[in-house]
């Protein structure tokens, strides 16, 4: 039976609203999806209910969450609504609690910092020097951890390193990834626990994992947008793209394939 994957929506004029390409990306990688709407009550139910968490985008997070006062001008934010943002707190905390995996994107990674005690820039342009538009694609970098080295060898990336995967063939470390992107918030202070593994060419940090648990990856690009999804022993064909979107797509891949793996897992009782 396939891992059932619960997605977080958004609100929107009184609709719950949440993209195709989420649906699209979970069953492609061989989950089951289903579309979890903000709920008072049941929460617990429904964190027993599902294999994996996937937290969507959205949009931004209030200031209040992180301790802080409006520091923008209020135009510059559309905040989501805090009945989402409370009820996906609540439930990340139950499926933490269970040790189930979790995928944050966009708006989830950002939630999960709050979660374990980080802080946001509230605007990426107006509070940070020199950052460059990350509301259209943009590169990023893997970055290395020494502590992944083996004597005797050159340095491996940390993705490989935490989950024991064949990625390092995918991604070679010196040359940037082209991703999708759409945020103009973005982490200022990582919260307690969390790792970072991506980070763009201004420093923003882009992608971090939770230490010693199972799997709790965010990452702050849309790796469910424009994914081809292909089976790992597919053979390549010419596509006519850029080196570089080809590794942003197997990463894509990578995180959507590992997040169901690790569903199926929870769901064996693994």
């Amino acid at each position: 039976m396939r891992p059932v994957i619960g997605i977080t929506c958004d609100i929107k004029d009184n609709f719950y609203r949440l993209r195709q390409e989420y649906v699209a990306a979970v069953e492609n990688a061989g989950g089951l999806p289903i579309i979890i709407a903000p709920a008072s009550s049941g929460i617990r139910e429904i964190a027993d209910l599902i294999d994996g968490l996937l937290l969507s985008g959205g949009g931004d997070m209030h200031p209040e969450c992180y301790g802080e006062d409006i520091s923008v001008p209020p135009e510059c934010l559309n905040l989501a609504e805090k009945q989402r943002i409370a009820f996906e707190l609540a439930l990340l905390q139950e499926v933490v609690k269970k040790r189930k995996p979790v995928l944050a994107i966009c708006l989830g990674m950002q939630l999960v910092n709050i979660a374990y005690g980080g802080s946001l820039y509230q605007d990426i342009g107006l509070q940070m020097d020199n950052a460059f538009d990350h509301q259209k694609e943009h590169k990023i970098r893997i970055i290395e951890q020494s502590d992944c080295m083996t004597p005797g060898t050159v340095p491996i990336l940390r993705l490989p390193c935490i989950m024991g995967l064949r990625f390092a063939a995918s991604v070679n470390r010196d040359s940037p990834l082209l991703v999708n992107s759409s945020h103009h918030q973005a982490v200022k202070k990582l919260g307690d626990g969390l790792d970072v593994f991506a980070m763009s060419e201004d420093g923003i940090i882009e992608g971090f994992y939770k230490k010693k648990y199972p799997f709790l990856f965010c990452v702050q690009w849309h790796p469910e947008r424009s994914l081809e999804l292909r089976s790992e022993s597919s053979e390549l064909t010419d596509t006519g793209k850029d080196p570089e979107t080809e590794k942003y797509d197997k990463l894509s891949l990578w995180l959507f394939e590992t997040f169901i793996n690790k569903a199926r897992s929870s769901q064996n009782g693994c």
